[in-house]
């Protein structure tokens, strides 16, 4: 039960959470839905093949005769995150955005260990461990922000493109 109750409280505030985190004013709304998509994906890319390997388990999850991973992490938490983290780093130096990213991996790592030493909602097999979480979370947080920083610039491009057609008298 102490399981099922923590992932309950996770569930309210990562959805919670989400809803504030994405209708937020600080940049382009649009912007952090597509995000939060994009890490979805690229989390469900990842964990799939992970969790069929049997590397990481999720015996204590929503809806388990339907989902192998547990989707609150997957299409909850871990995207809300690279979110904020998009949203903290918008206007950053690149350096100092590269950097930051540890600040969003480094407490999601270490929530996952905790979990998986002191519940049943983790578990991890062959070898997996937190180093394992912290890289593929880190590398999926600068893919994500990579993703949305060269959909922005194709953005821009086409609306420079489409502007400048427009202002030569061309409809």
């Amino acid at each position: 039960m102490k399981d099922r109750h923590i992932l309950n409280i996770l569930t309210l505030l990562g959805l919670g959470t989400t809803i504030f985190v994405l209708l937020r004013r600080k940049g382009d709304s649009k912007d952090w839905f597509l995000i939060f998509f994009i890490k979805t994906l690229v989390s469900t890319l990842i964990d799939g093949p992970v969790i069929k390997r049997k590397y990481v388990k999720y015996p204590n999850r929503y809806f388990p005769k339907l989902f192998d991973s547990n989707i609150v992490f997957l299409y909850i938490l871990f995207p809300l995150s690279c979110v904020i983290y998009n949203q903290f780093t918008y206007k950053m130096k690149p350096l100092l955005s590269i950097l930051s990213v540890f600040l969003f991996s480094g407490p999601m790592t270490l929530l996952e260990d905790w979990l998986e030493q002191h519940t049943n909602l983790v578990e991890y097999h062959k070898g997996w461990n937190s180093l394992y979480t912290f890289s593929v979370l880190t590398m999926t947080f600068w893919l994500v922000k990579s993703s949305i920083g060269l959909i922005r610039i194709l953005d821009n491009k086409i609306n420079q493109s489409y502007s400048s057609s427009s202002s030569s008298g061309q409809h």
